[in-house]
């Protein structure tokens, strides 16, 4: 089985990467929030500091810079701009390598927690998941930090195991770059910080060692900003940029029609009228982009999951939470503790937000349905198993068109949207 799942995993991956690949620069024009993400990329390549200053004015109609979030994700982005020129698979070749090695990232972590067969079930499903499809596809830094949160994950696993410190050293840096690319990765410091003073307490032998998961990040962060320093910026500089930046995360003011909390729907900000549509549920996606193709032909992309992929998601990990209170598996707990951290806290965010921001949980829901996968498989319902993930990867095709922007006939839209809220 070991064997199998090996050959399996560069299959899977090599397939995936194909279809990621597949059109990539259609459009052929910054969509969605490449009017930012792009933007910034380009200069930090051309090694323009007004990316870096909040106040610059826009460098064309219709752009900003992307001052909100750290550097690491744009970087690595202009870095390909320099390599491939400004064009779109310039912006977007980083999302599809980072978004496809999301896939062996799960089978890896997967395998070292659970063994081949669970890792061959989570990886196969996050591989036909809409939404990390979507993502990996578009110039946006949202993959990259979930990327760098699985690593992260997959090294604490090693050094809970077997406490060498390589693995705490390795976890450490991989949750520095999270950070350096979204402050999202935060939530991972704080839930690894637990996982290993956890498992110190219970060894009763804490280690200052543990000190290396806060302070790694942290000098990675300020690293990220090498350029700004290079480019004459200070301290002073540093901090009313932060400054701006967390007041920009605490507006409550914003408004968008696709506008979300992890809860409900809110097209008029948060003080507006509010209705029931939580991530979970895939309850309501984004339209990231709209392309005309000739009088008879239209291409959505729409930033949705694959329906049935978080529907049985949902009861996976509570699946995966009752098991833990059987079996007593901490591993269990990390996956279903590591998936709510990157959702639960939402709730409490003072701006609107989309079910983008859903996507670090995703890798660990998909861990949880082939948890739950494996335990079928191993049952006498074992074709049960299989049947499941056939309908997923069916159900990823049906929504392929509107995922990837593929032309399809005018009116045809309507046969994808099986309920209002994705309208």
């Amino acid at each position: 089985m070991r064997r199998f799942s090996i050959f399996f995993i560069i299959i899977l991956t090599l397939v995936s990467l194909f279809l990621r690949l597949y059109r990539i620069s259609e459009p052929n024009y910054y969509y969605f929030d490449e009017v930012y993400h792009a933007v910034t990329a380009k200069a930090y390549a051309d090694n323009n500091p007004a990316a870096y200053n909040p106040f610059s004015p826009p460098p064309k109609e219709g752009t900003a810079y992307d001052w909100l979030h750290p550097p690491l994700a744009k970087l690595i982005q202009a870095f390909s701009i320099n390599m491939i020129g400004d064009e779109p698979l310039g912006w977007r070749l980083p999302s599809v390598i980072f978004g496809t090695a999301i896939i062996p990232s799960v089978f890896i972590l997967s395998f070292i927690l659970f063994g081949p067969i669970v890792a061959v079930f989570a990886s196969t499903v996050v591989a036909f998941e809409n939404l990390t499809f979507v993502m990996s596809r578009i110039t946006m830094n949202d993959v990259f930090v979930t990327f760098f949160i699985i690593n992260a994950i997959t090294f604490l696993s090693l050094y809970l195991k077997s406490l060498k410190f390589k693995f705490l050293l390795l976890c450490s840096l991989f949750l520095g770059f999270a950070v350096a690319s979204k402050w999202t990765g935060f939530y991972a410091i704080f839930i690894i910080l637990l996982a290993v003073l956890v498992s110190q307490v219970l060894r009763k032998k804490l280690n200052i060692r543990i000190v290396l998961v806060v302070i790694i990040p942290i000098f990675i962060y300020l690293a990220s900003y090498g350029q700004f320093w290079l480019q004459g910026y200070t301290a002073r500089d540093f901090i009313d940029l932060h400054k701006q930046i967390w007041w920009y995360q605490n507006r409550g003011d914003l408004k968008h029609s696709y506008g979300t909390t992890p809860l409900q729907c809110v097209p008029e900000g948060l003080a507006g009228t509010r209705s029931w549509c939580p991530w979970i549920l895939d309850a309501r996606g984004v339209y990231f982009s709209y392309e005309e193709y000739g009088q008879d032909l239209t291409g959505y992309i729409y930033a949705l999951g694959n329906p049935l992929i978080f529907w049985s998601g949902v009861i996976a990990v509570a699946y995966t939470v009752g098991k833990y209170f059987d079996t007593r598996d901490f591993k269990l707990l990390l996956v279903a503790g590591v998936y709510g951290i990157f959702w639960i806290p939402w709730i409490f965010s003072p701006r609107i937000m989309f079910i983008y921001h859903y996507l670090p949980a995703i890798p660990f829901m998909a861990i949880s349905l082939g948890v739950a996968l494996g335990d079928i498989y191993n049952s006498k319902f074992k074709y049960a198993a299989i049947l499941a993930i056939f309908v997923f990867i069916a159900v990823f095709f049906y929504f392929y068109p509107i995922s990837s922007g593929w032309p399809i006939p005018k009116g045809d839209i309507d046969k994808y949207m099986w309920f209002e809220s994705w309208r």
